[in-house]
């Protein structure tokens, strides 16, 4: 049997473990990835990719590729038993004041793991098709997995870390003793990939809430073409397949609506589930995506919060593996996104049971109340900005993480572990051009704030921060932000100068006075590696990069 050694092994290459396997990679990690199946997801499976999960992809340079190969999802109407009530709004009235991306975008599962494969390659890495899991077991140095390519050959990779990306029926995670806590729903659902005619247009979506059920029409690319999703009769709700007569008969007959199928591309039958494990990491073990957390299909959570565990692990993970960062830094991957997959759990729960439900007052409720209501809010800023918020991921915050500090307080903007405010400078030669921008790679940003009011910021300011970065292995890019950057200033609710640290994720690590140093130092050591204390791996070399004023001086 042979034996071979890696940095990090990924098992599963759908979208999680695709994307975990770039940012490693791309991270300056040895990485593999196997998977058992012999190539990439032929259908389209998830369809939907929301504003923050574009907004991680576009730290890959990836995301302007989805949105060109993609569809944007703008409104779909809501009906109840055929009768249109409103317009469920998948976009941000605000345009591009809160994210690049202000739009739900269609861009199938399929799809999305050829762009992530295809990135994979461009620096070098490729996913080993036919390779099974066998088995793992680990120690406080590493783990072992035993593996079996499709020619028979048996395999001990030797990994220091391990990535289980491996689906709902996780072999890691079986490895490794978890549970998977939860509950099957009674309704069984179906999902067909349809060309089709109807009344609202062939590229309206819709959901139509029935007496004893829901549809959800997705229009897909091409004229006519819908993803359906629905709920299936007890007389079909035993069986395996479909055909599309079945569909047919199955909108003919509980439905309101005039639906004329012309073709099914794909149809699949399935049982939706609520569950999580307890642990998202077991020693040098992983869980990420459906390994750890698998929930309703309502608001088209799946894919994009696979995604997002992926960018939460893949920067720590990287740090440590170079000697960057302490590896308690690791217990923060459990610490935050256990959390954020509850509440995205509780969230899908409650709108699945509502759709679905038998009980004669939820149904009530479902028919009867809930339309009305919607009718008189769906319209208003306020509600479609909270809608927009909630379903895009825009919300996600770690503010009890351990891995995030705040030296002081503020009423106003953005706490340590919240998502880092998207706004734009408006002063100097970057003019017009977006904080974003500067998070195109795995690195962490320090933004030096002058302050929108009176400042007393020595001019040496800027030289004491280089000394200091300059001390740690890893990189953390210093950019200068001049009080002439009102609406920066206000976006991140800073009066005094202000120290901002944000993630290679997007979130804020820090947030302090800029004359506290001692106090941005202590988070400093308390997470990552100093020079002092370890020889410099020479990778990377830190910068300073003035953004509009040189070293702030008093005003």
């Amino acid at each position: 049997m042979a034996e071979t050694t890696t940095d990090v092994l990924v098992v599963g290459a759908g979208p999680t473990g695709l994307t975990m396997a770039n940012l490693l990679q791309r991270g300056g990690v040895r990485v593999r990835i196997v998977d058992k199946k012999d190539g990439p997801t032929r259908e389209t499976r998830a369809v939907v990719v929301h504003a923050r999960t574009l907004e991680l992809l576009d730290r890959l340079d990836l995301a302007e590729h989805a949105v060109a190969a993609g569809a944007p999802l703008t409104n779909a109407y809501a009906l109840s038993q055929g009768k249109r009530f409103g317009r469920l709004s998948f976009v941000s009235d605000e345009g591009v004041r809160s994210t690049p991306y202000p739009f739900g975008l269609i861009y199938g599962q399929d799809q999305m793991e050829h762009l992530l494969i295809q990135s994979l390659a461009e620096v070098g890495g490729c996913v080993e098709w036919n390779t099974e899991l066998l088995g793992l077991e680990q120690s406080s140095d590493g783990a072992r997995a035993r593996v079996r390519a499709g020619d028979g050959n048996e395999e001990t990779i030797e990994a220091r870390w391990i990535i289980g990306a491996d689906g709902a029926h996780s072999p890691v995670r079986h490895a490794l003793s978890l549970g998977f806590a939860g509950r099957t729903y009674v309704m069984t659902l179906f999902i067909a990939d349809l060309e089709m005619e109807w009344d609202p247009g062939p590229h309206q979506g819709g959901m139509d809430l029935e007496h004893s059920g829901f549809f959800f029409f997705v229009p897909m690319h091409g004229t006519g073409r819908f993803r359906l999703f629905g709920t299936l009769p007890p007389d079909l709700a035993d069986r395996e397949s479909l055909t599309v007569d079945d569909v047919r008969r199955v909108l003919d007959t509980r439905t309101h609506l005039h639906v004329n199928i012309l073709k099914a591309n794909w149809i699949s039958v399935y049982r939706t589930h609520q569950r999580m494990t307890e642990h998202f990491r077991v020693g040098r073990v992983f869980l990420v995506g459906d390994a750890a957390h698998i929930h309703s299909p309502a608001g088209g959570q799946g894919m994009n919060t696979g995604i997002g565990d992926a960018y939460n692990l893949a920067w720590k993970l990287a740090l440590v593996v170079k000697g960057q960062a302490h590896e308690e830094l690791l217990d923060s991957y459990d610490a935050e996104r256990i959390p954020f997959a509850r509440a995205i759990l509780r969230g899908s729960d409650w709108a699945f049971q509502l759709m679905t439900s038998t009980n004669p007052i939820l149904r009530t409720i479902k028919l009867h109340v809930l339309p009305p209501v919607f009718r008189s809010v769906s319209w208003t800023p306020l509600f479609k900005r909270r809608v927009f918020w909630l379903i895009s991921q825009l919300w996600t915050s770690y503010q009890d993480s351990p891995a995030v500090a705040q030296s002081s307080s503020s009423k106003h903007g953005p706490k340590a572990g919240d998502r880092a405010p998207y706004g734009f400078f408006e002063d100097g030669s970057e003019a017009g051009r977006s904080i974003f921008d500067l998070f195109k790679n795995m690195d962490h940003h320090l933004f030096l704030f002058a302050g929108s009011k009176s400042v007393d910021v020595p001019g040496e300011m800027g030289e004491r921060l280089e000394n200091l970065l300059a001390a740690y292995e890893m990189p953390i890019h210093l950019h200068c932000v001049s009080a002439a950057n009102r609406s920066l200033h206000q976006l991140y609710g800073v009066n005094e100068s202000m120290l901002v640290l944000v993630r290679p994720d997007g979130h804020i690590a820090y947030r302090g006075r800029a004359q506290d140093l001692d106090g941005f130092r202590a988070y400093l050591d308390r997470w990552f590696q100093s020079r002092t204390s370890q020889s410099s791996s020479g990778h990377f070399v830190n910068q300073r990069e003035e953004l509009s004023v040189p070293p702030i001086e008093n005003e």
